[in-house]
């Protein structure tokens, strides 16, 4: 049995999607960045605050352009896998970017990622052994979660 290949998702438009959640290290839109009287929480390009006549402002330098790439988000968490974000390229350009990630075939992406991590990070790649030791059970009806949808015959 053979795992489907996940679908390409794409976007372009003004900038709204971060990789995975926030923008980019040194990346900004505006190139320069100053605000007063509040710092952001998520810094991600060189920054430092400025107190002037008894204001602080907040400047920040980055690049307007950026190129980046990443795989598959995940954690291990009790001895299983949990999907965290699909891979995905990302160009940005000052206000724009394209994005490009892979999305499950049926769009349930938490099973889709967790079943191939199953397959390939706890199973040696092994479709039966994978589908025998699958540890998630439904809840009302105590039947296994695996779900052969995903898999090409």
């Amino acid at each position: 049995m053979k795992l489907k290949k996940p679908i390409n998702k794409y976007y372009f438009g003004k900038t709204v999607h971060g990789c995975p959640y926030f923008m980019p290290r040194n990346f900004n839109r505006n190139i320069v960045s100053i605000r007063k009287n509040s710092i952001p929480m998520v810094r991600r390009a060189k920054d430092w605050t400025l107190n002037l006549f008894g204001n602080q402002y907040w400047i920040q330098i980055g690049w307007p352009i950026k190129i980046t790439w990443h795989g598959l988000g995940w954690k291990d968490k009790y001895d299983t896998p949990r999907f965290e974000f699909a891979p995905g390229f990302y160009i940005y350009f000052f206000h724009w970017q394209f994005c490009m990630w892979e999305v499950s075939p049926d769009g349930d992406n938490d099973r889709y990622y967790e079943q191939k991590l199953w397959l390939e990070k706890y199973s040696e790649n092994d479709y039966n052994k994978a589908k025998e030791t699958w540890p998630w059970v439904d809840g009302q009806t105590k039947e296994s979660t695996w779900n052969d949808k995903f898999f090409e015959i």
